[in-house]
């Protein structure tokens, strides 16, 4: 391979904000090695990746590519069968697109978007780096992993997962310096001042409906005098209540979303390693409520094991009992000022350094 020849680096993310923020922090890590390399995203839901994006797209100057794509479920589902042919659709668009671009390199976290797009460019001879965001590797990855040439972990648990082709790194995040201009024009634009307590609650980018109904009903027996700015996902609002201090929005962009996470006095959220790699890098006290049945439920609980968050159970957390445990945490300085501690130690802040370097040892060798 022509080491000065530019590099081409394909982000491929889709699915949800999570699998797409560790692959642009990785390439945004990229572009202090190399200057001159070449960025495109492939992704599947243009509206809402440009909303939660556009900034680092513009950063890196990467082409916005939107795909096909279908997920394989576990489980009987109509979907499954229309699925199929999406992947399929995906996986010859992304082939002829990259026999005509010829990328160097395919970086993917996971998500069910990103796996005809790595076998794509397999076929087409770029090397492939795979990483491994969560405790649990999920079905993308396992099918993705027989391409990668080079594989970095979040946890040292997976090293066993993944045998000698693995690096542990922690998890790559966008998380940057917060400036005092930025926590004011987020405070004027979302209507909040600094001295009332401040509630995040998120379900990721594109939002968790199951989480949205069981606070949509919690918001009403939480203390007036609170600011609460809940995201809630494309489409998945309507539902909720009319209350004084109560800001529903359906998507935040990337920026946004970490100055009012940093801003916040507590942050409810789903369990993935996106937001809790941000909620660890901003040192948040947290209340997780992770999907059930899932790879959350390994994540929430490393994290509840080390004492660095609070952890609720979906399908047995009442109204009551989140409110409960909301204004409990509140009252409680000590436990809040300890989680904060705690948390800030579970994960690096220099993992999108180290990826970087793997890549670069990886196209340049």
């Amino acid at each position: 391979m022509d080491a000065l020849k530019t590099k081409l680096i394909v982000i491929s993310g889709g699915g949800t904000g999570g699998p797409s923020t560790a692959p642009l922090a990785l390439a945004v890590a990229y572009r202090r090695l190399d200057a001159t390399a070449r960025f495109i995203f492939l992704g599947n839901s243009p509206e809402l990746e440009k909303k939660l994006f556009g900034r680092i797209f513009e950063e890196l100057g990467a082409d916005y590519y939107a795909l096909p794509a279908g997920k394989w479920r576990r489980y009987f589902s109509w979907s499954n069968f229309f699925d199929i042919f999406k992947i399929i659709s995906g996986f010859f668009k992304a082939y002829f697109l990259f026999r005509r671009l010829s990328p160097d390199l395919i970086v993917s976290a996971g998500s069910f978007a990103s796996v005809p797009v790595v076998w794509a460019g397999k076929l087409n001879g770029a090397k492939i780096f795979i990483h491994q965001q969560d405790l649990r590797p999920g079905l993308a990855n396992r099918l993705m992993s027989r391409a990668a040439d080079c594989l970095s972990v979040t946890f040292s648990k997976s090293l066993a997962d993944y045998g000698q082709r693995a690096t542990l790194i922690g998890n790559p995040s966008l998380v940057a310096e917060i400036s005092s201009n930025d926590k004011e024009r987020v405070l004027v634009n979302f209507k909040l001042n600094n001295t009332a307590p401040l509630i995040l609650v998120t379900g990721g980018g594109g939002g968790a409906l199951a989480l949205n109904r069981l606070f949509f009903s919690t918001v009403k027996l939480l203390p007036a005098g609170w600011q609460i700015v809940h995201q809630t996902g494309p489409g998945k609002g309507e539902e909720a209540p009319v209350r004084a201090g109560y800001r529903v929005v359906e998507s935040i962009s990337h920026e946004d979303y970490q100055v009012l996470m940093s801003l916040a006095d507590i942050v409810v959220s789903r369990a993935g390693l996106g937001a809790l790699t941000e909620l660890s890098l901003l040192a948040k006290p947290c209340l997780l409520i992770p999907i059930p049945h899932s790879h959350q439920e390994d994540n929430a609980a490393y994290f509840a094991d080390n004492n660095a968050a609070l952890v609720l159970n979906q399908e047995t957390t009442s109204a009551e009992s989140l409110a409960n445990a909301l204004k409990s945490l509140w009252q409680d300085n000590e436990r809040r000022r300890l989680l904060s501690k705690n948390i800030s130690h579970l994960l690096p802040a220099d993992a999108a350094d180290k990826g970087a370097a793997l890549m670069y040892d990886l196209i340049n060798a």
